[in-house]
């Protein structure tokens, strides 16, 4: 996230920010998300990322890299998420 645009994130606890983010960043830093992409993929988690997820070293897992976007088009999330590639289950609704 850029700092210029989310520094009101940088003060306070995280506990705060509740479920959902994308309504959380128009509330708190005026920024609405417009439009997402999703890429996803499947790798092998490292030593650090399976300590962090409870898991093995080299275990399978899923890989989701995202970018938003704003209103003007501007990207304003880059995120990477991984989890066990056994409990992976993805949805989609296009409309």
């Amino acid at each position: 996230l850029p700092l210029d645009l989310f520094s009101e994130l940088a003060e306070g606890d995280t506990a705060d920010w509740g479920d959902l983010l994308y309504p959380m960043f128009g509330a708190r830093c005026g920024v609405h998300v417009h439009r997402a992409v999703d890429e996803i993929s499947f790798g092998m988690l490292t030593s650090a990322q399976a300590r962090l997820l409870s898991l093995p070293a080299g275990h399978a897992c899923a890989v989701v890299s995202r970018m938003a976007y704003d209103l003007s088009g501007r990207c304003i999330e880059v995120r990477h998420s991984r989890g066990d590639a056994h409990a992976f289950h993805y949805t989609v609704s296009i409309t």
